[in-house]
């Protein structure tokens, strides 16, 4: 592959990044973390949709969402990442 190629692919990938939201970014982040943690079984990885309550006395909406999450084990802990409000069937 000539490096003029993994130029403009470098850009294209700059440009669209660049046209991303924070939580798109963070939900891209986790999904490219996953890929590369040896330590995370990608069999075991779940997804599921929480309702969560924001704590406030006066909140007359609780609980919030629903709001996707990620959920696994490493090293024997249990752990969840926030993915955002919507998530992607592909990012399944």
């Amino acid at each position: 592959i000539s490096s003029t190629i993994l130029l403009m692919v470098d850009k294209e990938l700059l440009e669209i990044l660049g046209e991303l939201s924070e939580s798109d970014l963070r939900r891209l982040q986790f999904l490219i973390d996953n890929k590369l943690n040896e330590n995370v079984d990608k069999k075991k990885v779940s997804y599921r949709k929480k309702n969560i309550k924001c704590g406030k006395e006066s909140c007359q909406s609780c609980p919030h969402g629903p709001y996707w999450y990620a959920e696994w084990s490493e090293d024997g802990i249990r752990k969840s990442k926030y993915l955002g409000k919507n998530i992607e069937n592909n990012a399944k």
